[in-house]
């Protein structure tokens, strides 16, 4: 199976075995316009395993004016290989308002934590998504509560570095709290600062809640940032994929007539 994340930054393409383990993943920069499904299809350059008429497509795209092209791009005109993922698919109680507004990134990064960490399916636990923006949501049992969003550390240098007229800061690891000069402390500020944020935020829900909250990190930054917590965490970057791969494949058992059904 292939799984695909497109995101408002970057796209990324993970070629899954039968076991659902991850292979490789292929990065590509999101496009900033509508891109017709010839185009995609040039854009992704996926080698031709990623092309086998037997591999089944799941997307879990945030960006829904791009996802009918890439659908055709992928599967076809007749969108014969796509495993279609809708919000009942996720088994997941949304209670964030209104439901349909709920990222279908953060659903399948849910579900991937159900996938990688089995002890914590049924257990109440905060997602940490450390992508273009910082995405913080909260499952309690199998109910989405909710969460929260900041700009991600990426985002949040740039725009540092163009309003100190500094241009790009290089994205490094901050080896000290107080900053000897100007970059040490930008670095400390967002990175370090971001962290501890998430650390706060974590307390802060979990009082709400009245119960601890087991913290799993995911994204593209998150094992860089991992050893800066200070709190019990878990981390795993493709949460999204094996999210998204779990559930197209609980889809194809419950419909038969699911497009190369049983296929890794």
């Amino acid at each position: 199976m292939i799984t695909v994340k497109l995101g408002v930054s970057r796209i990324s393409v993970a070629f899954h075995d039968e076991t659902g383990r991850i292979h490789c993943v292929l990065v590509r920069q999101t496009p900033r316009e509508t891109l017709s499904p010839v185009a995609w299809r040039e854009l992704l350059e996926l080698p031709p395993p990623f092309w086998a008429p037997d591999r089944s497509v799941a997307i879990v795209s945030v960006v829904p004016a791009y996802t009918a092209p890439l659908e055709i791009a992928l599967g076809g005109a007749d969108k014969k290989r796509i495993v279609a993922l809708d919000r009942s698919a996720w088994g997941l109680k949304i209670l964030y308002n209104p439901p349909a507004s709920l990222g279908a990134d953060r659903l399948a990064a849910c579900a991937g934590v159900r996938t990688r960490f089995p002890d914590l399916e049924g257990a109440a636990y905060v997602v940490a998504d450390f992508g273009t923006h910082t995405v913080l949501t909260v499952v309690d049992g199998a109910a989405v509560l909710g969460g929260s969003i900041s700009p991600g550390i990426g985002p949040q240098l740039k725009a540092i570095g163009q309003g100190l007229v500094l241009g790009a800061i290089p994205l490094r690891f901050p080896e000290k709290p107080i900053g000897g000069n100007t970059l040490e402390s930008v670095t400390s500020g967002v990175v370090l600062g971001t962290v501890r944020g998430v650390e706060g935020l974590v307390r802060d829900m979990e009082k709400a809640l009245g119960k601890r909250l087991n913290l799993v990190l995911t994204g593209g930054l998150s094992r860089y940032v991992r050893p800066l917590f200070k709190v019990d965490c878990r981390v795993d970057r493709h949460l999204i994929h094996r999210g998204a791969w779990r559930t197209a494949k609980e889809v194809q058992k419950k419909t038969p007539d699911t497009p190369n059904n049983g296929k890794g």
